[in-house]
């Protein structure tokens, strides 16, 4: 019988549970930061994903985000390795952005990329992955998903380049593949990877369609995967039939890859995760908005058993960016 207690392996990772904790948002002084991932660490979690760690100071997102760009990224990345591995917690830094800069051109599209902007942006994240490496992590999580840049760059909805970048699903998939298999080749690091299990648009990314990517990904060095759904946390709400179309493709997913499988979808009970786990090939389950509501539950959860989390899913620390909690300050 599986337990999310248990401890097992990630690929090249130990962890000591399968519950693996997504971050988001990141608004909060680093001191009250690293008290958080002292929490975080010691409460039980197998893994953790950092907060976004944003590529470009002028994206949209870099108000609330890490900024790998920042003189004090190393100093602030070497301390939170040191607080997570004290407790034997592996933890990936988690890259995503949603606007490419280039100079005093602000946001650039996907279809107006040239061949030096592609190759900025694979050097910025082989840098960043480098940078992540010397300060202590155990690795990178790349945003394939929800609905950020690199999302957009492999979907046909927003793809519509006639270049070796467009086309079909390899091209799509091409600036992807070249800076993973760099950073394979040359730093011995994980490297995870967040899919959509779909993309939800008359003419985008569809499920089967996801799954060849995942294989292709694969193919280059992967390490794990993790399933999402585009605008996640928004569509977890209380629906079982969305939770169910996540389980549906990582089932599909996990007979079509060799490489860990990781399954969002908005879990906030001990027993349903348990009796997933055991009803499934499914072995690890990642959490984001209990941990927000309370950093350590996993610490009673695996004391008394049959935990739930007092999160209520409004949705307020994804909305305001602050992942802090509206209901438990």
């Amino acid at each position: 019988m599986k337990d999310i207690f248990d401890n097992c392996q990630l690929g090249d990772l130990k962890l000591n549970s399968r519950v693996v904790r997504t971050g988001l948002w990141q608004t909060q002084p680093m001191s009250e930061v690293y008290e958080k991932y002292e929490s975080l660490a010691g409460s039980g979690v197998g893994l953790i994903i950092t907060e976004l760690i944003s590529l470009y100071p002028k994206d949209k997102f870099s108000e609330y985000s890490i900024k790998s760009s920042a003189p004090q990224f190393m100093v602030e990345a070497k301390k939170l390795a040191e607080i997570t591995h004290e407790h034997d917690v592996p933890i990936l830094g988690q890259i995503e952005f949603i606007q490419f800069n280039r100079g005093i051109d602000l946001d650039i599209g996907i279809n107006d990329l040239t061949l030096e902007d592609i190759r900025q942006i694979q050097s910025d994240i082989i840098v960043a992955a480098q940078k992540l490496k010397l300060a202590g992590f155990d690795g990178i999580q790349l945003a394939l998903g929800n609905n950020f840049f690199l999302s957009k760059l492999i979907n046909p909805y927003f793809n519509q380049r006639s270049d070796d970048y467009g086309g079909n699903t390899f091209n799509r998939m091409r600036l992807v593949l070249e800076l993973i298999k760099v950073i394979k080749t040359n730093l011995k690091f994980h490297v995870g990877c967040k899919v959509n299990a779909y993309d939800g648009r008359k003419g985008g990314i569809d499920s089967k369609e996801s799954i060849e990517i995942c294989k292709l990904l694969e193919k280059v060095g992967v390490d794990s995967l993790q399933v999402t759904k585009p605008l996640s946390p928004l569509y977890f709400t209380k629906d079982v039939s969305e939770e169910d179309e996540l389980v549906e493709f990582s089932q599909k997913l996990i007979g079509e890859v060799d490489v860990p499988v990781i399954l969002g979808g908005g879990f906030d009970n001990q027993k349903h995760m348990n009796e997933l786990l055991n009803k499934n090939d499914v072995e690890f389950l990642s959490m984001y908005r209990p941990f927000v509501a309370q950093t350590d539950f996993l610490k009673s959860w695996s004391e008394t058993g049959g935990g739930i989390s007092r999160c209520k899913k409004c949705n307020n620390c994804y909305r305001t960016k602050t992942s802090t909690c509206y209901h438990f300050k």
